[in-house]
């Protein structure tokens, strides 16, 4: 399977501890523990780190996930909310990442791109960021005792869903983890790869709707919000920096979308 070739474990194991080195640095200076489960409160991370605007807006396009642009020296990360809140998640993780490697290189312990790399593993690596972030291998492993497993024959699709809901992520995310941590060899990954994980009539999304685990993080919140931009333009108007019909467009617009939330 092309999502298993692609990962840096299997493509580049010294690239795959340079990274989860780098997650640890961002785990202690940010997190405050090295297995903090952060599911959804890395959007508050997002939000409290300096130089970052954090923008949600549903678009119906399944591909969209996020992305992250700069506009006159402030940086702006997008989360398409129309999206499985599961996958906004990891889209505000791999985000960041990006946002880290391209803008804020002090943020990272050491640099970790190779200057002569001749693929580009940019995408790969944001989502190995975003992977070990959102599920800490020492977390992961804690779950793991709790579920009794200790090899690939001990894992179900019951606990796999289980594993889902404790750490908010997609069903792919967690498959790729158990190999990471060598409890799925790849011939078993390739195998979990292959059972559909959307389809709602069979596969993880049925079993997760047949037990009533982890809904939560598959609805669609469709939220809307546009970071401290109300305030910006509150502030433009008392200031007086912009036409008065600018400003009550503006706001009328901004308002328009929370009553449509």
């Amino acid at each position: 399977m092309r999502l298993l070739e692609e990962t840096i474990k299997k493509v580049r194991p010294d690239l795959y501890e340079d990274i989860k080195k780098e997650v640890l640095f961002f785990q202690e200076k940010y997190t405050g523990a090295r297995d903090k489960v952060l599911q959804d409160d890395i959007f508050r991370i997002i939000e409290e780190m300096e130089g970052i605007d954090l923008l949600l807006f549903p678009i119906e396009d399944e591909e969209l996930c996020g992305f992250i642009c700069e506009y006159k020296g402030q940086t702006f990360i997008y989360i398409n909310t129309y999206l499985p809140y599961e996958k906004q998640i990891f889209a505000a993780a791999h985000e960041l990442y990006h946002f880290i490697k391209n803008g804020h290189k002090e943020l990272l312990h050491r640099k970790i791109i190779d200057d002569d790399e001749k693929i580009d593993l940019e995408e790969s690596k944001a989502n190995l960021f975003a992977a070990l972030l959102l599920v800490p291998d020492e977390s992961l492993r804690k779950e793991l005792d709790l579920l009794k497993v200790k090899s690939d024959k001990d894992i179900d699709e019951l606990k796999i869903i289980k594993l889902m809901d404790t750490f908010a992520v997609p069903y792919k995310t967690i498959i790729l983890r158990l190999y990471e941590l060598e409890i799925l060899n790849e011939e078993k990954t390739g195998k979990w790869l292959s059972i559909p994980d959307r389809d709602e009539n069979k596969g993880i999304l049925y079993q997760i709707k047949k037990h009533k685990i982890g809904e939560r993080w598959q609805k669609r919140t469709r939220e809307v919000k546009y970071s401290n931009l109300q305030a910006l333009i509150l502030d433009n108007d008392e200031l007086e920096l912009l036409p008065k019909k600018r400003i009550e467009k503006d706001l009328a617009f901004i308002r328009q979308d929370d009553q449509n939330e």
